[in-house]
């Protein structure tokens, strides 16, 4: 059912585009394929219309040929070959119609410089820098932390040696 919000909806715009893209494309190839055979046999047609002729002619010749039997003074048989120049429309048609299958190519690793200009090494050179700041500066703040987090380790580990080392007295110890 067609709404007004769902109309809205990009992605549901964008697959119905590919859907009538793919339904163009199969139709116009199954129309170039009709008109190939179409040409195809308007070929053989004109062939066997020629052979007939010469045939006819031969069989005729000593009246003076298919022409001259007929009555007929401009008797020239001629038929286009429009063949090739069909094939070549239904060519063009299939390359205009056609949508290439889209795949990734995967990350572009200069997605991160593209707003800089053109100068080659100089962003990737820029690229390293800021890179190396930004590391610089995470190092800077993390540093306490992980001061501060071996500290507590380390006394940790140490409160648990000294706890393990420290039986408690029982009475029966005391010698009373």
């Amino acid at each position: 059912m067609w709404t007004e919000d769902r109309a809205r909806e990009p992605i549901y715009n964008l697959n119905r585009i590919i859907r009538l893209q793919a339904v163009l494309e199969i139709l116009t190839n199954q129309t170039a394929a009709a008109l190939d055979l179409l040409a195809d046999q308007s070929t053989q047609m004109r062939h066997a219309i020629y052979q007939h002729h010469i045939a006819l002619d031969y069989l005729l010749a000593e009246e003076g040929g298919v022409c001259a039997k007929l009555n007929e003074s401009n008797c020239c048989l001629q038929i286009d070959d429009n063949g090739k120049v069909v094939k070549q429309l239904t060519r063009e048609m299939r390359k205009l119609a056609h949508v290439p299958v889209q795949t990734w190519g995967g990350w572009n690793p200069d997605w991160f410089t593209s707003w800089l200009p053109q100068l080659g090494w100089l962003r990737k050179g820029f690229l390293l820098f800021v890179l190396f700041i930004t590391a610089l500066l995470i190092l800077a703040c993390l540093a306490p932390c992980l001061v501060a987090l071996i500290r507590r380790m380390v006394s940790q580990v140490a409160y648990q040696q000294m706890m393990a080392l420290y039986r408690p007295v029982k009475a029966d110890d005391w010698g009373s």
